[in-house]
């Protein structure tokens, strides 16, 4: 019989903790020296009632850094194009309403994320190399030089972490100052991009897995210019600049190319895959602007998490989002 050393590990953490826990109850219940002064055995002192609140601690900090660190993978994937790796290994395989959200519109289930963010894809990188080519012909026409000069980073802070009490999912919120170079129009650019980030998370075979993921956009601009200028611009009416990710610097429709991990940094767009649903549309996020209310108050803006026990006790990060929202503050939703 093969040896599941990960599963081993998890029993000895959960066991180290368990014991590191009871032993700073043992030292608070009486004191160590009022303990052995009546000789008392310790262990009557720890109860099973005891052993399984201390293990449900311990499996809930394990789960956290779970969490944490597929969010990480997610990050690191995003940066290195591996789109499709990803989705194959940490995105939920088994659940309909699987969901890739942007500012405003969503991709909804296994096969639309895959048309967008990976068939898509890789037809980007193939049109980037022939347009990068006739700026810099001596690079080799060759697959693996198709993301030259290619450059992003989405970085992770301010971690909300809650995982439910029953252990099935969990959800997660963060803030990702970042940056994307993308060849675009014949030339380079380089932009600043910061986002905001929710999650659901859910266990598929004793793993956690994205199951719904809010990439949204908050400021994008280029590198020389702040979002107050570019929005500025925008509500004068002058044009944008090229690659700041549509007038006055602020996201297009759908999301920014190369935010969240958005197919980006080719020499133009590739068509959607024939047979992929149409996106559903839903502002979830307004982009920074000068004229409007944005971010986190943005109405649509998806709610912190908040410790629960079950999911449907919670509210949603998927597509609904706002019915889950109606069902816990008790309203009706207007459509």
């Amino acid at each position: 019989m093969r040896t599941n050393f990960l599963d081993l590990s998890k029993r000895k953490f959960l066991c180290f903790g368990a014991a590191a826990l009871a032993s700073l109850k043992l030292i608070n219940l009486e004191g160590a020296a009022h303990a052995m002064a009546k000789k008392q055995d310790a262990s009557k002192l720890i109860t099973a009632a005891d052993l399984e609140r201390v293990e449900r601690m311990a499996q809930k900090a394990l789960d956290v850094q779970e969490v944490q660190n597929i969010w990480s993978r997610h990050a690191y994937y995003d940066a290195a194009g591996l789109n499709r790796e990803q989705i194959r290994d940490i995105w939920a395989q088994h659940q309909p309403d699987v969901a890739f959200i942007q500012p405003t519109e969503m991709r909804i289930g296994l096969d639309n994320i895959m048309a967008y963010y990976c068939d898509m894809w890789d037809q980007t990188r193939k049109t980037r190399l022939q347009a990068i080519r006739k700026l810099f012909p001596e690079i080799p026409d060759d697959p693996k030089y198709d993301l030259a000069g290619w450059m992003k980073m989405h970085t992770n802070t301010t971690p909300n972490i809650q995982i439910a009490g029953d252990g099935k999912t969990a959800k997660g919120s963060w803030e990702s100052p970042g940056f994307i170079t993308e060849f675009m129009g014949g030339d380079f650019m380089a932009a600043w991009i910061w986002e905001r980030y929710f999650v659901d998370f859910i266990k598929e075979d004793g793993n956690w897995k994205i199951w719904h993921a809010n990439l949204l956009v908050q400021i994008m601009t280029p590198y020389e210019k702040s979002w107050v200028a570019g929005s500025m611009e925008q509500v004068k009416g002058a044009a944008g600049a090229p690659g700041a990710g549509g007038p006055g610097g602020n996201a297009p429709e759908g999301g920014a190319r190369g935010a969240g991990g958005a197919p980006a940094g080719g020499g133009g767009m590739s068509a959607m895959p024939s047979g992929a649903e149409p996106a559903k549309t839903e502002m979830r996020c307004q982009t920074y602007a000068v004229n409007k209310l944005c971010g986190l108050l943005t109405p649509g803006i998806p709610r912190q998490p908040e410790p629960y026990y079950t999911f449907s006790e919670t509210h949603s990060y998927g597509p609904d989002m706002l019915e889950s929202w109606a069902r816990i503050d008790g309203k009706t939703i207007k459509k």
